[in-house]
């Protein structure tokens, strides 16, 4: 049975959505201030409003009921331009400017670029969608919290829907990113331990024009199935050289940041079509979040990713409720995320925020649109479920459980 998405995922190349308002050289005034990294222009620009307008939203609600501990919250806001040297300069004044904590990127090469430096400035880091390429470590010196899956989770559960497809053997593509590597090397690993065969591994340049030779390569290996974990840009080339190159169109399974209209546009007629993926899962599929985040911004709907930027929000400031409270030692901003997330004392969720004041931090945690946020001393989430999805008459479609 399915249903139809109406969000679609948090692809960092989708397409046709407003302009951002960030301001750019704005430094923070007053206030806690937060700051938020996003790719507004560039390559990977297309999300970064939406993204921007889910922080701001929390942001907004959390104000409105009263601030943190009386405190307001601030954000500012700065561009990566899609570029890891620019991403980690902007990170580094954002610090410089007196932030105490930034939300984002959406790249897993700046996140990587900027995590020491802002360990070595006291400044948190916590990552909504950028998750661990590996399984959560407990060991660390400065935590990195990150809200999704890790990259060899997502990579698993891809595995396992194959194989749940009675797949025996398929070729594994995946770009040399990080993140691409993580995952597409996990989904390798655990089809094999699964009892399957993987025909081909190969590895894709992010950046390359064409993968002719790869396609080839596979093709003459009598691929069937292909396991493919890419940016849309690259997946489609890869898709349409399929198409193009050979007479039987394989049956794919795609990573979550394939979860985009910008891929199915981009791709030949039902060249997709019964293509299978899987994504971060959201718990909270009711009308009320998304009808309130449209009448904030005149219409404007949330995207999947939106959630989880909504969620970081809200969380960070029931953890910074508990590290501003008066009285005694302050408690690390860190372990505050920790203690945020512990299920101890009263359950406040997403719609709470802005309902009541952030005070008394130490009788509260938070579990928001995307379920409960249990997290690992080194800051990756331990308990971050995984959705299906499937193209359908060319759209996206969400797999009922």
């Amino acid at each position: 049975m399915f249903t139809k998405a109406s969000h679609v995922l948090f692809g960092t190349l989708l397409l046709g959505l407003v302009s951002g308002c960030f301001a750019e050289d704005k430094a923070p005034e007053g206030g806690i201030a937060i700051g938020l990294l996003l790719p507004f222009t560039g390559s990977a620009s297309a999300t970064a409003s939406n993204l921007e307008r889910a922080t701001l939203y929390a942001a907004d609600r959390i104000n409105n009921g009263g601030g943190i501990n009386g405190q307001s919250v601030r954000i500012v806001s700065r561009d990566t331009h899609s570029e890891v040297r620019r991403g980690t300069a902007e990170a580094a004044a954002l610090a410089d400017s007196g932030v105490v904590a930034i939300i984002g990127p959406e790249s897993s090469e700046i996140a990587e670029q900027m995590r020491p430096d802002l360990a070595q400035d006291g400044v948190l880091f916590l990552s909504p969608l950028v998750g661990a390429a590996a399984e959560p470590s407990r060991t660390c010196d400065v935590p990195w919290f990150r809200l999704a899956p890790s990259a060899k989770s997502l990579g698993e559960a891809l595995a396992k829907q194959a194989k749940a497809q009675n797949v025996t053997r398929l070729a594994v593509l995946y770009s040399t990113s990080p993140y691409d590597q993580a995952l597409g090397g996990a989904a390798a690993a655990r089809f094999a331990t699964l009892g399957g065969e993987v025909t081909l591994e190969l590895q894709l340049d992010p950046e390359a024009q064409s993968y002719a030779s790869q396609v080839r390569e596979a093709i003459r290996a009598g691929v069937t199935d292909v396991i493919l974990a890419a940016s849309p840009r690259a997946g489609a080339i890869v898709v349409n050289e399929f198409d193009a190159l050979s007479s039987m169109r394989p049956h794919w399974f795609l990573s979550p940041l394939l979860k985009t209209d910008l891929l199915l546009q981009n791709v030949a007629p039902q060249a997709l079509e019964g293509a299978l993926g899987v994504a971060p899962k959201i718990y909270e599929l009711g009308d009320e979040f998304p009808k309130k985040f449209s009448e904030r911004w005149l219409g404007d709907e949330p995207l999947e990713g939106a959630y989880f930027y909504y969620d970081a929000m809200a969380l960070l400031a029931v953890a910074l409720s508990k590290s501003t409270q008066g009285g005694g030692d302050e408690p690390d901003l860190g372990k505050a995320m920790l203690a945020a997330t512990a299920r101890a004392g009263e359950r406040i969720g997403w719609d709470d925020i802005g309902v009541r004041r952030l005070r008394g931090g130490n009788q509260l945690f938070y579990s928001g649109l995307t379920g409960p946020l249990s997290l690992e001393p080194c800051g990756a989430r331990s308990i971050g479920d995984t959705s299906d999805w499937t193209v359908q008459q060319g759209a996206i479609v969400d797999l009922a459980e």
